[in-house]
């Protein structure tokens, strides 16, 4: 526990002194000026001292988060299908069908899931934003009942703290709370997710976008643990007036640090394994469309790659406005 107090910690320590340092060194070349403003005028200190727009704006991935602070409200719908092992690390759900524990009532060996969530963004100052997504999901268990309801809702920040020569790069801090209606809707505990994101214009059609993220939860569960996550987006086209289309393309990787998975064959069949070690890669391919530059539709198809996964199949359809 004190480990990873320590990790978040120094992750907020980050989001505070990085811009705290950048404004002070920006001050420091600062002149007094030699005699008092003109009515009406525009100091050129003030013009200097004014936030300069992003080197990055866009962002074309979906099941990346997006590295650039915005003004976004999105509605997902996802369908994720064959996951086999639903209690893995705690990431889904809180675990497998222990008795007396949170969750399923039965082992199980099975979940299909459809989700839709909402996604709002707001966008404080040009290089600061927070967020919150809200989901509703249904789960479809092979031994356990159906159940469908509001799950764990998310919120958080995002703190552009690099912005030069067509890279930004900013820090990211979520907070997953236990807001779902039924144990088996969500994961049943508190989790905290820093991380670092990337958007980076190769030329004016193709952009390079990428994350990394530490996934931690707070409290004891019998199957939680803890996970990093890294991923690339490749995209290219770009919006414009009229109708416009542009192909991204996404690869996410997961490396399990700890927790515990357990592989069940029937209601009486099963064994708990250490998840520690496993490797998850999922490669998804999707298509913006949109017309004008506020509105777009996303769908996308996923496959993981590996034997160990979340959920085999995934498919996303997502409607973005941006305001």
């Amino acid at each position: 526990m004190g480990r990873r107090v320590r990790v978040i910690m120094l992750s907020l320590l980050a989001c505070v002194s990085m811009p705290a340092f950048a404004c002070a060194q920006g001050m420091g070349n600062m002149q007094m000026p030699q005699m008092g403003p003109v009515m009406g005028a525009t100091s050129p200190n003030a013009a200097a001292s004014a936030d300069p727009p992003l080197a990055v704006n866009e962002s074309y991935v979906s099941f990346l988060d997006s590295a650039v602070p915005r003004n976004i409200f999105m509605l997902r719908f996802d369908g994720a299908y064959n996951n086999r092992q639903p209690a893995r690390a705690g990431y889904l759900f809180p675990n497998g069908g222990m008795p007396g524990t949170p969750g399923f009532q039965s082992p199980e060996t099975r979940v299909d899931t459809l989700q839709l969530t909402s996604v709002a963004e707001y966008s404080l100052l040009p290089y600061f934003s927070v967020f919150m997504e809200a989901p509703y999901r249904w789960i479809n268990p092979e031994v356990n009942p159906n159940q469908n309801g509001a799950g764990d809702i998310s919120y958080g920040f995002k703190l552009c703290t690099w912005s030069s020569d067509g890279l930004i790069a900013t820090i990211l801090f979520r907070v997953y709370q236990p807001t779902a209606v039924h144990e088996a809707l969500g994961t049943g505990h508190w989790r905290l997710e820093p991380g670092l994101l990337v958007d980076y214009q190769i030329s004016p059609s193709f952009r390079l976008e990428g994350e990394f993220r530490y996934w931690t939860q707070l409290g004891s569960s019998d199957f939680g643990g803890d996970f990093l996550r890294y991923g690339l987006g490749l995209s290219y086209g770009a919006r414009k007036a009229g109708f416009w289309f542009v192909p991204v393309a996404e690869a996410v990787g997961y490396s399990i640090l700890s927790g515990k998975t357990m592989q069940a064959f029937s209601p009486e069949a099963y064994i708990i394994q250490d998840a520690r070690g496993e490797c998850i890669v999922n490669t998804y391919l999707g298509l913006h469309l949109g017309y004008g530059p506020n509105i777009d539709l996303y769908m996308g198809y996923g496959r993981s790659l590996t034997g160990d996964f979340w959920n085999r199949d995934t498919y996303r359809v997502e409607l973005r406005l941006l305001y």
